[in-house]
């Protein structure tokens, strides 16, 4: 339970209904997430860590409780949830052992423009338990 940790940007639509579609399809509970401006970022993307925080893009840290921690961002961090959540989409996830200059291309192109998507910003996007300060 609770084994990977998904940092976000709050403030950003676009990465609400993405968090969303993860606790959709994440029926074990593998996945937390927290805001990259919140709490528990200031707490573990600390140091030469920081760098994650400041990157302002989604952060994946896989066994976060673990020893054996291990950061993906940009497109490898979503692929790589994929990867996690298993099932039919691991067929998915397979994409995140591409290179990542392929995926990061398309995941910068759509970072740039997400604010012309013109969503909608969302109240709760899940339960409270599991979510992080």
């Amino acid at each position: 339970m609770h084994e990977h940790l998904i940092f976000f940007d709050a403030e950003c639509p676009l990465c609400h209904r993405a968090v969303q579609h993860v606790l959709e399809i994440d029926v074990d509970h593998r996945f937390v997430f927290a805001p990259l401006n919140g709490e528990t970022a200031r707490a573990i993307l600390t140091g030469p860590l920081e760098f994650y925080r400041k990157a302002n893009t989604v952060v994946l840290l896989e066994n976060y409780q673990s020893t054996e921690r291990e950061f993906w961002i940009r497109s490898k961090s979503i692929l790589r949830a994929y990867w996690l959540v298993g099932d039919g989409w691991k067929i998915v996830g397979w994409l995140s052992f591409l290179p990542s200059c392929i995926g990061d291309y398309f995941y910068s192109w759509v970072a740039k423009h997400r604010h012309q998507f013109k969503l909608k910003p969302m109240g709760e996007i899940g339960p409270a338990e599991r979510f992080l300060p």
